[in-house]
């Protein structure tokens, strides 16, 4: 099964928004408001890596022990291909995102400003007001940074197009077997959302191919912080399986709810801890393994693979809980730790290819 299904580069949208008068802000993984940006006219463009680039000049600000998104990325914006970038946001998802938005506050000076977000780890509302003021903050930053003030009425009706494009998101995502997609253009096109400005996104999802699906052997639930590189899809099709669900950080777990709010700041603390039980907000164990065996359950999924960046604390904490509720509901399960590699390593495919072989 195969399909045309033509998405732009991000070279392309880079070209195009800067031609429209928007900067850019590159944004690291990945709790975080587009609709805050975009209301200042700055295009979020996100960074999950990337695969392509070496750290090796990255590794020099960090322990050996700091995933390669932040080892890579580190690179990825001291170097030339960084220069159309005007602003860099850097959410605190785990520590090592933290040190790296320290190492470039305060140690390597960047032509454009770090800006910062720090995630609240609960849900009362002290934990709520504490994000409504980081997002009030945040935007008092980037309306001095653009010279720009903000309109509420702006950022409500960006945050309109944005409950708009998660709900689309949610229905896409938690239907795989409706869309004629091969499992990596089914995914190729759910983490386009990275990049492509909202409308191009929710006019992409409309045209998707829909019917039934040709997948054939056991459906995976794929979880996770980043598929890469993508044809970890090719290969798990080849060896007989399919994806028919994700706990992907890049995926479903940042299909937001559209909170009742009326002031701009409040809605947009309430929809960002909205998110699906997540390990980098500190769910309670009990609650994302509930959530996850729910998902398990609705999408007929009938094996686990934890497909992990390697040296991921935020995912390692959960994973031997996880495995056991896994094992426990009757789920075979494997973690697989990699590095952003351009290609999967034999050792890797070996391994994937075993555990398919399993449950055939």
């Amino acid at each position: 099964m195969t399909t045309k299904l033509t998405i732009p580069t991000r070279k392309t949208v880079i070209e195009r928004v800067k031609r429209e008068g928007f900067q850019l802000g590159a944004v690291m993984p990945f709790h975080y408001s587009r609709a805050l940006l975009r209301a200042f006219d700055i295009h979020p463009m996100e960074i999950w890596g990337p695969p392509h680039v070496e750290p090796m000049d990255g590794r020099q600000h960090f322990p050996e022990y700091t995933c390669q998104v932040v080892q890579k990325a580190t690179r990825f914006l001291q170097t030339e291909q960084a220069h159309d970038i005007d602003c860099i946001l850097i959410p605190h998802t785990c520590d090592s995102l933290q040190g790296m938005a320290s190492v470039f506050i305060d140690f390597i000076k960047l032509p454009q400003p770090v800006f910062t977000l720090y995630h609240p780890r609960g849900r009362r509302p002290s934990d709520l007001e504490f994000l409504e003021n980081e997002f009030r903050v945040l935007s008092q930053k980037i309306a001095d940074f653009t010279g720009k003030t903000l309109s509420e009425e702006r950022l409500h009706h960006e945050i309109d197009f944005e409950e708009r494009a998660d709900r689309l998101m949610e229905r896409i995502s938690t239907n795989r077997g409706e869309y004629q997609l091969t499992d990596r253009e089914f995914y190729t096109f759910l983490r386009s959302r990275e990049f492509l400005p909202v409308q191009d996104f929710m006019n992409l999802a409309e045209e998707l191919p829909t019917g039934k699906a040709d997948l054939k052997g056991p459906g995976i639930l794929l979880s996770g912080i980043v598929p890469e590189p993508m044809d970890l899809f090719d290969h798990i099709n080849e060896f007989g399986a399919h994806v028919i669900a994700d706990d992907l950080a890049c995926c479903s777990r940042r299909i937001y709810k559209a909170p009742d709010e009326t002031d701009a700041f409040k809605r947009l603390a309430k929809q960002l801890t909205s998110m699906p039980p997540d390990p980098t907000i500190s769910t309670p164990y009990a609650e994302r393994f509930d959530y996850l065996i729910d998902r398990m359950k609705q999408s007929s999924s009938q094996a686990v693979i934890v497909f992990d960046v390697k040296f991921c604390e935020p995912e390692l904490f959960y994973l031997p809980m996880f495995e056991d509720a896994m094992r426990e509901a009757g789920w075979p399960f494997i973690y697989i730790e990699n590095e952003l590699t351009p290609e999967l390593p034999e050792q890797v495919l070996n391994r994937i290819n075993s555990f398919v072989e399993v449950l055939l």
